[in-house]
C-alpha cells in the first residue's frame, strides 16, 4: 500500500512538475511577444483582425463568416472588449494544447532530458507561440487548435478504424476551410501526410484521397461564392461603422468584397520588391540562421533513418509558402511553415523509436547549440505577419529618430 502510493506520489509530483515548467515557459514566451500588454495593457489585438469577427451570415454565405456569426448568435454586440477576450482565451487554449502535443515525447518515454529539450526548444521559437501571441486575433490561432486537435485524433484513431478518422478529418478540415480558405495549404497537407503515415493501407489511401477531394472542392466553393454581395463596398463599410465605429478597417473588410487573385497577386508582388520588404527578409535569414543551421544538423545526424514517407511529411511540412504569391501576410506564411516543421519532427518522434533515440540524442549531445537557438530566438522575438520581427522595427524607429528624413 505504501509503496503504491509513493509511486502515485512520484507521478504526480512529476506532473506538477511539468505544469509548473510549461507555465513559466509560456509566460516568458508571452511577456516576450506582447511586452506592451504586460507593462502598459495595451491589447496586441489589431483593429484588422478585430473587423474580421464581423463577418456573419446575416445576409447570407459569406467566406470567413463562421466565427462573427457564432459570437454574434452568443453575446449579440460582438464589441471590441469581447473579442479581445476571446483573442486571448483562444491563444490560452492553443497554448495549452501546443503544450500538451510537445510535451507528450517527454511524459512518454521516460522523461529524457533530450525531450524536455525538444519542449523548450518547440515552446520558444519565433514561429510558434510567439508569432501566435504577437498576432492574437487572427483566425490561425483557431486553425491551429483545430489542427493539434486533429493529430492527436489521428494519433489515436487512425490505427483502430478508418471511418472515424475519416470523419474527424473532414470534419475538423472544413471548419477549418470555413474559418479560413487558405486552411487548404496551412495544414491539409500536413494532416493527409500524418494520416498516412500512421495508416497507408488501400482503404486509408482511399479514405486520404476522398478526403482531399472534398475539402479542395468546399475551399473553392467558399472562395468562389464566398464574397459579401447583400451592400456595396463603401456602403457595407458605412453600415459597420455605424454600428462599431472607427475600429472598422478598410483594408480588412475588402477581403470579403470582389479582392479578386490577380489583385493579390499583383499588390503581394509589388510590395515582396518594396525595399522595406526586402530588409525584412534579410532580416528573416539572419534571425533565423541558428534554428537552420540546427535542423540541418539533426538532419544529418538522422538521414539514415529517414526514410520517403518522413521526407514527404518534412515536404508537406511547407505547404503554407504555396501562398507566398497569393498573400502579402509573408512571414506569416513562414511561421506557420516552421511550426509545421517543429510539429512534425514531435510527431515523428511519438511515431517512430529509431527516429525517437537519435532526435532525443542529439538534444541531449548538443545542449549549447539547442540553448543558443533558444535565447537567439528570445532576442528577436516572434516572426511577425508582414514585418519580420520587432527588434527590426525598433531599430528602424530609432535609426529613423536619429536621422530625419531616412
Amino acid at each position: 500500500m505504501d509503496i503504491k502510493s509513493n509511486a502515485w506520489d512520484v507521478r504526480d509530483v512529476g506532473k506538477i512538475s511539468l505544469f509548473l515548467a510549461c507555465s513559466f515557459v509560456a509566460l516568458i514566451v508571452w511577456v516576450r511577444s506582447n511586452p506592451h500588454l504586460f507593462f502598459n495593457g495595451t491589447s496586441y489585438l489589431s483593429d484588422w483582425n478585430y473587423t474580421h469577427y464581423l463577418f456573419n451570415y446575416d445576409e447570407g454565405f459569406v467566406k470567413r463568416g463562421i466565427v462573427g456569426d457564432s459570437l454574434k448568435t452568443l453575446v449579440g454586440h460582438v464589441s471590441y472588449d469581447f473579442v479581445n477576450f476571446f483573442s486571448y482565451i483562444s491563444l490560452g487554449g492553443l497554448s495549452f494544447l501546443f503544450f500538451l502535443f510537445v510535451s507528450k515525447p517527454y511524459v512518454d518515454y521516460g522523461r529524457r532530458f533530450g525531450a524536455f529539450l525538444l519542449l523548450i526548444f518547440a515552446a520558444t521559437s519565433p514561429a510558434t507561440l510567439q508569432h501566435f501571441a504577437f498576432d492574437v486575433g487572427r483566425f490561425d490561432l483557431i486553425i491551429y487548435i483545430v489542427f493539434i486537435l486533429i493529430i492527436l485524433s489521428i494519433k489515436f484513431l487512425a490505427e483502430r478504424s478508418v471511418y472515424a478518422t475519416f470523419a474527424i478529418v473532414v470534419a475538423g478540415l472544413s471548419l477549418s476551410v470555413l474559418l479560413h480558405e487558405a486552411a487548404l495549404f496551412m495544414i491539409l497537407p500536413l494532416s493527409l501526410v500524418f494520416w498516412n503515415y500512421i495508416d497507408p493501407s488501400r482503404k486509408g489511401v482511399v479514405c486520404q484521397g476522398v478526403s482531399f477531394t472534398v475539402i479542395f472542392f468546399m475551399t473553392f466553393l467558399v472562395s468562389t461564392r464566398g464574397e459579401y454581395s447583400a451592400l456595396g463596398f463603401e456602403d457595407h463599410l458605412e453600415a459597420l461603422r455605424g454600428v462599431y465605429g472607427d475600429r472598422v478597417m478598410s483594408s480588412s473588410l475588402v477581403v470579403i468584397h470582389n479582392s479578386s487573385l490577380e489583385e493579390n497577386v499583383s499588390r503581394t508582388i509589388r510590395l515582396g520588391l518594396s525595399f522595406p520588404r526586402i530588409v525584412h527578409h534579410g532580416a528573416l535569414i539572419f534571425f533565423m540562421m541558428p534554428f537552420a543551421y540546427m535542423m540541418y544538423k539533426l538532419y544529418m545526424s538522422i538521414r539514415s533513418q529517414v526514410d520517403i514517407r518522413v521526407k514527404l511529411i518534412f515536404i508537406a511540412s511547407l505547404s503554407p509558402l504555396a501562398l507566398y504569391p497569393l498573400g502579402q501576410d509573408h512571414f506569416r506564411w513562414w511561421s506557420l511553415a516552421i511550426t509545421n516543421i517543429i510539429l512534425s519532427i514531435c510527431f515523428v518522434v511519438l511515431r517512430d523509436k529509431v527516429i525517437r533515440e537519435g532526435v532525443l540524442s542529439f538534444f541531449e549531445d548538443r545542449v549549447r547549440l539547442v540553448a543558443f537557438v533558444v535565447l537567439f530566438g528570445l532576442v528577436s522575438g516572434p516572426l511577425g505577419v508582414t514585418e519580420s520581427f520587432d527588434v527590426v522595427v525598433y531599430a528602424a524607429k530609432f535609426v529613423g529618430s536619429i536621422i530625419p528624413g531616412l
